[in-house]
Formats: C-alpha cells, structure tokens, sequence
C-alpha cells in the first residue's frame, strides 16, 4: 500500500507540466541552508526551513482535498520525504507545507551528482567532474512560474551560504566575507526571481586519499 502511494507522488511530479510551474517537487521557504565544503571535495549540507510539496497545490487550488482526507495527505508526503536519512526532523505544518531540518554529509567522488532532496525532485545539486571541478547549481524559477507561485500563495525566501577554502573559480554570490582560510558566500533570497546559487570550484587532489 505505501509504495502505491509514493508511487502516486512520483506521478505528481512528472504531471508538474499541468501546474505550468517548476523543476521540482518542493519548494524552499523560510529557511536557513549551508554547505561546508572542503577543498578536497569534503562536504556537509545543513537546511533549516520550509519545504512546499509543489504537486498538492494544485488540487487546494481547485478545492480537491476535502477536511477530512488533508491528514492523510499529508502524511503520504510526510511518510516520503522520511525515506531520506538526511531528513532529522520532519514537521506538516499543513497546505503541503513542511518545516524540516536536514543534514547530509560525505566527500565527493571523482564523477558525481549528489542532489537535495532527490534527482526527480531536486532544489540544489552538487556535481563532481573527472577535471576536478565541483558544480553547485540551485533551480532557478522562470519569470513566469512566479507569477504562478503568487497565485497559490507560495513565497520563496532564505538564506544559503557555501564556506570553503576550495578555489572558486566563478560564482554569483550577493555577499563574500573572509573567515580565516576560508571563504563564506552569501545569498540572500528574497522572492521568486532573486538569483539562485551557482558556485564553480577546482577541487585539489589529496594525495592521502586518491580519488577511485
């Protein structure tokens, strides 16, 4: 029973066309999110915030989910996002909303992509390439998605820093404040169409742990 449900939100997702909105399932609001990241490709991720689940605003709007079946809505959702470990703590806060605390840790291989919160529903992406570079990518929102994120009451507003002391060789953070060795870009998110992080680094080779 619970793999048809999740088989049903897999479903939403890839109906997301219908909504004319998005590139994920969820949506970040009201959060706080960093990544460490090590200059041999070392990284932890850390969010603290709100995740919209994007597929159920589509049947608040048109007045599909009746008091009495919200809970398990819900729940359905709930039950998904706790498949990830990386998820410690998991609160609805209703309407497709959840607060969440997230946490994700590990070092990069040689080719890689690790994705937040999963590769069919990612909000950021950290891809790791033969040429040593690490791409940090966060989706982008099109002008006209916006305009249909307002319409179903959906904000999206933060904070997301990286700190590293890798060698960043392009980036389009608001902010960039010395921390010692290292580094700490800022972006500051305060609608829809702010620019969403993307962060380019070279990557040393760590002659005690060689990459496979």
């Amino acid at each position: 029973m619970a793999s048809r449900k999740f088989g049903h939100l897999a479903a939403a997702c890839l109906a997301l066309s219908l909504l004319a909105v998005l590139a994920s399932c969820y949506i970040p609001d009201r959060f706080r999110g960093e990544l460490r990241l090590s200059r041999f490709g070392d990284f932890q991720l850390d969010y603290q915030g709100d995740l919209i689940y994007v597929p159920i605003l589509h049947d608040y709007a048109e007045g599909k989910i009746k008091p009495e079946d919200e809970a398990a809505r819900q729940e359905t959702i709930r039950q998904d996002m706790a498949r990830d470990i990386a998820f410690k703590k998991i609160t609805p806060m209703g309407k497709g909303r959840f607060q969440v605390t997230y946490s994700r840790g590990g070092r990069l291989g040689r080719d890689q992509l690790v994705a937040i919160v999963r590769r069919d529903s990612r909000i950021l992406s950290l891809k790791s390439r033969p040429d040593n570079q690490i791409l940090i990518v966060a989706n982008g929102i099109k002008p006209s998605d916006s305009d249909t994120m307002g319409k179903l009451g959906v904000g999206l507003q933060g904070e997301f820093r990286v700190t590293t002391d890798a060698n960043v060789i392009q980036h389009n953070a608001t902010d960039v404040r010395q921390f010692g060795a290292y580094k700490v870009y800022i972006w500051k998110i305060d609608n829809p169409l702010s620019a969403m992080p993307k962060m380019v680094v070279v990557r040393d080779v760590d002659p005690e742990r060689p990459l496979q």
